[in-house]
């Protein structure tokens, strides 16, 4: 469906933690939680420091953000911001699904 739409299907890069914050029930692939302000720039929590290379190298500007200690309060940077209010036209980013 990605590939038929023309997206680049990438494999996340490694959390750069081994466990997750104290009393956070959360994987450590909570590393993969971003906020996407726009095509090109991406928020990061700061220590994840693979995941921000690797969006940099894909060509992403990469905002990064202290939000480690809030992932026992339910998530990262997407789960956090799921009700921001976005301007300007809804997408369809997936046309053609097979």
């Amino acid at each position: 469906m990605f590939e038929a739409n023309g997206w680049e299907v990438v494999d996340a890069a490694q959390p750069a933690q081994n466990a997750p914050p104290p009393l956070c029930c959360s994987s450590v692939w909570l590393s993969m939680s971003v906020l996407v302000l726009d095509a090109k720039t991406v928020c990061v929590e700061k220590s994840e420091v693979y995941h921000a290379e690797q969006m940099d190298k894909l060509g992403m500007e990469v905002v990064e953000v202290e939000l480690r200690d809030a992932y026992a309060f339910g998530g990262g940077l997407h789960c956090c911001t799921a009700d921001v209010y976005r301007e300007g036209t809804c997408e369809d980013y997936l046309p053609h699904l097979a």
